[in-house]
């Protein structure tokens, strides 16, 4: 295991490779490069203000976790060795572009992953925009390590979208990832990588947490098929309930209301939904209550309690215990997220 501490802006932080003497535009140079991209900026000491750890472990993963304001509009370059990238973006954005592929992503409504496979020594391109603060934690898995365990031979993978993934060069897949992959990233950032043999074992514990969520995302699962019991009538009642439930957030509709308008007895409708949807009537519409109240968060500014109540619960903090056992952070943190990107947008215009 390595790791090297600096400073990096005002803050204190681990090490960064982000604190490097500026490039003039347009020159090229060895990598780590750095290019203004506009010739009116200058680029500061510092292009990241804030916390930017890099840690190689035993294992062979390497990890990049940065929390941190970038400080100026710039353009990276970096070289991905063979491999797979694992990003999970907490807060802020990504814009990067991998031999002409795109990897854009927004935490602006919730946690994002990418997934980047190349075989071969690729540059990666990242644009930095000045005020933009970003959360992230990237994983990088060298190729051996998946060939180690044949993950790369489709004869002997459990998965052969994976094997043919890590077989193809510059390709990139989206992962939403899970509530425990979440929580990790969040471990990894606050947890010192100065913390001895306890720490490293807990951050190698938390990285195989989120490369396994992430690898989930590879399934040669057909599509649930319907149950061959079911008429294609109360098939059509089924999904007839989900729109009706997916219209009726905001009014709080009964489950009897539903029933009655699809046709069915409340047992049936449980039955009927269960079996098309793989569960119930009211997990469905908490689940999706819980996703609208994220959006309101995000967009509407309304505070935490008229969001709760609009998602149907009575006590703000049975919905705050409801909404961080579902994305993984609480709805606070949405709040703080979406003020500092109205901020960072005034400042950019």
């Amino acid at each position: 295991m390595s790791h090297v501490s600096r400073r990096v802006g005002r803050r204190s932080a681990d090490r960064s490779d982000l604190a490097v003497e500026p490039l003039q535009p347009g020159l090229q140079h060895a990598e780590p490069d750095y290019s203004v991209r506009s010739e009116k900026m200058s680029v500061p000491s510092h292009p990241m203000d804030g916390r930017s750890i890099f840690q190689d472990f035993a294992s062979g993963i390497s990890l990049h976790a940065t929390d941190a304001i970038e400080m100026a509009d710039i353009q990276s370059r970096a070289t991905l060795q063979p491999g797979v990238s694992l990003l999970l973006l907490l807060e802020g954005a990504v814009d990067a572009t991998v031999e002409g592929t795109a990897i854009q992503c927004n935490a602006r409504r919730g946690p994002v992953g990418r997934i980047i496979s190349v075989t071969r020594p690729t540059t990666l391109l990242r644009t930095s925009t000045r005020g933009r603060y970003v959360r992230k934690v990237t994983l990088r898995i060298p190729l051996a390590w998946f060939e180690e365990r044949g993950c790369g031979d489709p004869a002997s993978t459990q998965s052969r979208e994976l094997a043919t993934f890590l077989r193809t060069h510059n390709s990139v897949k989206e992962w939403e990832p899970s509530t425990g992959a979440v929580r990790s990233a969040e471990d990894l950032l606050a947890r010192s990588a100065d913390g001895g043999v306890l720490a490293s074992i807990a951050g190698e514990r938390d990285m195989l947490n989120m490369l396994a969520d992430a690898l989930s995302a590879f399934r040669d699962d057909e599509p649930r098929p319907m149950p061959r019991h079911l008429r294609s009538r109360d098939i059509v009642r089924a999904q007839t309930a989900r729109e009706l439930i997916l219209r009726s957030l905001d009014d709080g509709l009964h489950l009897p209301d539903i029933a009655e308008q699809t046709g069915m007895s409340v047992s049936t409708l449980q039955r009927v939904f269960r079996d098309c949807f793989g569960q119930t009537v009211m997990e469905f519409a908490r689940v999706r209550r819980l996703e609208m109240a994220r959006d309101l968060l995000d967009r509407d500014g309304l505070s935490v309690g008229d969001v709760a109540q609009r998602a149907g619960y009575s006590s703000p903090a049975n919905f705050a215990t409801a909404f961080h056992r579902k994305f993984g952070y609480p709805p606070s943190q949405v709040k703080e997220r979406a003020r500092r990107a109205a901020i960072a947008e005034t400042e950019q215009v």
